[in-house]
């Protein structure tokens, strides 16, 4: 093998971003991280009022993942509920088969 050539593993982390609830009116998403099934924390993004309320901790999910860290995972919820919202998805679930 020469010194361009390597192989990499790929191995899931556990850490999974579901999307619960959307509410089109109030333009409400909720999300839900968790860590091998365990919930760590839901944050529920309000496009109406430019909120994100948080409620629990990612300190297990950053010590298995620490190259992204909090502030990166609320960008990506607040990113996919405003395009939820803008495109009228009630199911996310649905949305990402």
């Amino acid at each position: 093998m020469d010194q361009n050539q390597g192989y990499t593993t790929f191995k899931p982390t556990g850490i999974k971003i579901k999307y619960t609830y959307v509410d089109l009116v109030k333009k409400q998403v909720t999300a839900i991280i968790s860590l091998n099934g365990e919930v760590q924390m839901t944050v529920v993004t309000d496009l109406a009022i430019h909120q994100v309320n948080k409620e629990g901790s990612l300190r297990k999910v950053l010590d298995v993942l620490p190259d992204v860290d909090e502030e990166s995972y609320i960008e990506q919820i607040s990113a996919w509920s405003k395009i939820f919202i803008e495109k009228k998805i009630t199911d996310p679930e649905q949305y990402f088969e």
